[in-house]
């Protein structure tokens, strides 16, 4: 018989809608049965594409004697850590206090109130079936004691909450750019790319921070480090090198064997990275990887209205990354004439052997050294791949194909409209724009609900799950690109209406920061609260205040407030500290530094030609550059006095200096 789950539109609850144990969504309903049952809670917090997480719920949860102990003893809650990552940020914080680390599957433990008291990760079901038994009888025998560290834990959670404020305001300069830059190349692995270490992640926020400083400083080390790190992650395994996309990390330090599952937000970001990657250098394998990520992201996790589904699980017939493996024979068979170059190519049992004789496509050898080797021209070897490739991929899309988790999640959809946007900018592919355009406009027509609020995500019985920090910044910066790729001005007037909204919803006023929950609203688990959290770290994602400090700098500029350039500027300001001392922790806002230090430039076009003229400079511009563009009127105030009928003029302003116009973009120097 199904569990309360059943009624859920999250994939990753529907997973366990058929559990034995008796799970409760995240609400007042499991708080209050959980008083009124004199229980211990226990949060159990995952994503549908998480591996270890399958591998709880078969071992565990789906075991009757396990949910007859969990049942008797506890109220069991599920959360999807996508749909609510203010709760994951909750009780992922108690384990990184109680245990100095977390992930996930999450099994927090927590007073019928909500306040967490224990919690650890994964748990193999005779150490979980201990662990349960611990924690009911201390909860009998020992409840007094409990409470007071439910307490203690809350305490912490509230100050990891909160921004502590610099003593003195230092302004940000060159040096403190510098600096933060070459803490973080200590970490650099120059060899095989990324940061040093396994598992390697992507972040792709990390390097966005290393490509933003390369080019307003033009280093050597940083624009080696990213080309290292760009090439040698898009031919691994952490690439599908037949059908596009980035999984979520390398278990290794060689890019070689992937944690299968594929994310949105990853190859969202990472889209936006290799466009400005393609732009920087001319690298035209750059511009490959560019397109055939954004080809998987369009055929995979694009649903049929413009709107991008969240997540490709890890596993297919029960096994990590089966759906992605081949054999030679398996090649063989699909292209028999050309099996053995190709594994060659590919490293098919070579550098790309990894079990049961099962290979993961690689790409060892640079393709002219390749071609090379073999006696072709780099033409040909292109063709060939181009021929073999789509050939398996047609073999591999009759196998069983990894779930799809297709929530819709408002944030990461705004990812993938900004990147789309960056795309088109570095690339004129007016395809990329228009599939932008047209999610952007869908994500404004669907997530804002009656009173103007936005939603994160959209359940399938018509309610919704209230918008977080992160799901009003990310729209009102992809709103930004979407104006620097159309120069159409109601893209900026709507950010400017988020962030207004935003103000009573998150702003906290003492620290001039914004909470990652909004205030005022009726949330499910409003009478469980247990801490408000302000975030101001990187995940996988961009630290939302970093980019809402971008976002304020920029729209300041367009709109002609000061306030928010003034709040973003101090935003920044207070973030040195961490920025200097953590960087890759903190790369959003070194980021951000860096443009301030450098010095944000407004470049102006009015005339017959201003489109044309912007569009000329605009993928080549530096981090820092505010372009604005319009033909005959704007309401924009950037616009004020700056339109001379019939005329072309270029007004470029820096810092509140501004040069004499001039009529051509020739004479425009940046």
């Amino acid at each position: 018989m199904p569990n309360r789950l059943i009624h859920e539109s999250s994939p990753y609850l529907q997973q366990h809608a058929h559990n034995p144990v008796d799970w409760y969504p995240y609400g007042n309903e499991a708080f209050e049965a959980a008083v009124a049952g004199n229980k211990p809670l226990l949060i159990s917090i995952g994503y549908s594409a998480c591996h270890w997480c399958h591998v709880m719920e078969h071992e565990s949860f789906s075991q009757a004697e396990v949910a007859a102990f969990m049942n008797r003893n506890f109220i069991c809650i599920k959360v999807d850590r996508e749909e609510r990552p203010d709760v994951d940020q909750v009780y992922m914080s108690a384990v990184q206090l109680l245990n100095g680390n977390g992930g996930w599957p999450l099994n927090c433990f927590a007073l019928p109130d909500g306040r967490p008291f224990w919690g650890g990760t994964y748990f193999r079901p005779e150490q979980w079936l201990d662990v349960l038994g611990q924690i009911s009888r201390l909860y009998t025998e020992h409840h007094h004691e409990l409470v007071e560290q439910s307490e203690r834990i809350r305490q912490g959670i509230a100050a990891s909450g909160l921004v502590e404020l610099p003593e003195k305001h230092d302004n940000i300069s060159q040096e403190l750019v510098d600096e933060s830059f070459a803490q973080l190349s200590w970490s650099f692995d120059t060899e095989l790319g990324g940061l040093r270490g396994a598992p390697k992640f992507p972040m792709p926020v990390v390097w966005d921070f290393v490509l933003t400083y390369q080019r307003i400083t033009r280093n050597a080390e940083a624009l080696a480090q990213l080309n290292t790190t760009l090439q040698r992650m898009a031919r691994g395994g952490i690439f599908d090198q037949i059908g596009g996309g980035f999984a979520r990390y390398s278990t290794d330090n060689h890019w070689k064997v992937p944690h299968f599952e594929k994310m949105l937000y990853d190859n969202a970001q990472l889209t936006a990275l290799y466009s400005r990657a393609w732009s920087l250098t001319g690298n035209v394998f750059y511009k490959e990887i560019l397109e055939k990520t954004i080809g998987f992201v369009f055929r995979e996790l694009r649903s049929p209205e413009g709107l991008f589904y969240s997540a490709l699980d890890a596993d297919s017939e029960g096994r990590e990354g089966l759906f992605y493996l081949w054999t030679r024979e398996q090649i063989r068979e699909e292209l028999p004439e050309y099996a053995d170059l190709l594994c060659r190519y590919w490293g098919v049992d070579a550098g790309g052997l990894w079990e049961k004789g099962q290979s993961i496509l690689l790409r060892p050898s640079d393709d002219a050294e390749f071609a090379s080797r073999e006696h072709l021209s780099e033409a040909e070897l292109a063709q060939l791949v181009s021929m073999a490739g789509r050939k398996l991929l047609n073999a591999r899309d009759k196998r069983v194909r990894p779930g799809l988790d297709n929530k819709i999640i408002l944030s990461w959809n705004a990812l993938m409209v900004k990147s789309l946007a960056e795309a088109y900018i570095a690339t004129g592919n007016q395809t990329w724009l228009d599939a932008a355009l047209s999610a952007a406009t869908l994500l404004s027509d669907r997530f804002f609900d009656d009173q103007g609020m936005l939603k994160r995500s959209l359940k399938r019985d018509g309610a919704a799950i209230d918008a977080l920090l992160d799901d009003y910044v990310f729209l009102a910066d992809a709103y930004l690109r979407l104006y620097l790729a159309t120069f159409d001005e109601s893209w900026v007037l709507r950010a400017d209406e988020l962030v207004k909204k935003m103000q009573p919803l998150f702003y906290h006023a003492e620290t001039g920061f914004f909470w990652y929950s909004p205030e005022g609203i009726q949330r499910t688990e409003t009478k469980a609260a247990v801490a408000r959290m302000m975030l101001t770290t990187d995940g996988v994602e961009p630290s939302a205040n970093a980019v809402m400090a971008g976002v304020l700098l920029e729209l300041g500029h367009l709109t002609d407030n000061h306030e928010y350039i003034d709040r973003g500027s101090r935003m920044v300001d207070c973030m040195h500290r961490q920025f200097l001392a953590y960087p890759s922790a903190y790369a959003a806002w070194a980021a951000q530094a860096a443009i301030m230090a450098n010095g944000i430039t407004t470049v102006v076009f009015t005339g017959p030609d201003a489109l044309r003229f912007a569009g000329i400079v605009r993928s080549r511009t530096l981090p820092g550059v505010v372009l604005a563009a319009a033909e005959t009127g704007s309401v924009l105030p950037v616009f004020n006095h700056r339109f001379e009928t019939g005329s072309n003029r270029i007004y470029k302003c820096r810092l509140n200096v501004c040069e004499p116009p001039v009529s051509s973009v020739v004479d425009l120097i940046l």
